[in-house]
């Protein structure tokens, strides 16, 4: 797994897109109507799950980086991030900025927030889970195809 790995191979797949799905249908409908503990998490979870794939994923078709180096890269890159966001009040303010600025370019209107929680970062555990993952995707679609009988 340490040469190329196929374009889309870790992101485009079931879970990461589902835990996509998730932080969309989170943030779009649940939080607002059902505010509660749950629907703080949900976002934190999938997005601890997805991030580090799609940045993968990124580096891969961007750099053209490989598999191994990809994977841990989006690791890195979501755990700091997320835990920066978390804890540090001059990073959150600043992500803000930046998703006030990146939204309405994507399509994205309506008030931004991000809550600083200290027990979001249990949350983090699913950035490894995420590059297991990954590696198990990847590993699959370079595997030689078994003749068929």
């Amino acid at each position: 797994m340490d040469g190329k790995a196929p374009r889309s191979g870790e992101f485009f797949a079931p879970l990461p897109l589902a835990a996509l799905a998730l932080v969309v249908v989170n943030d779009v409908w649940l939080k607002p109507a059902l505010h509660s503990e749950l629907t703080g998490k949900l976002s934190d979870i999938g997005l601890c799950f997805f991030m580090p794939l799609f940045v993968s994923e990124m580096l891969g078709i961007l750099f053209g980086a490989p598999a191994r180096a990809r994977l841990w890269a989006g690791a890195l890159i979501t755990a700091a991030v997320y835990t920066a966001q978390e804890i540090v009040p001059p990073f959150t303010r600043f992500a803000l900025s930046v998703l006030r600025v990146l939204g309405p370019t994507i399509g994205i209107h309506g008030r931004f927030t991000l809550t600083p929680d200290w027990t979001d970062l249990i949350c983090l555990i699913l950035v490894p889970a995420a590059v297991w993952y990954g590696q198990r995707r990847l590993l699959a679609r370079m595997a030689p195809a078994s003749p068929e009988q």
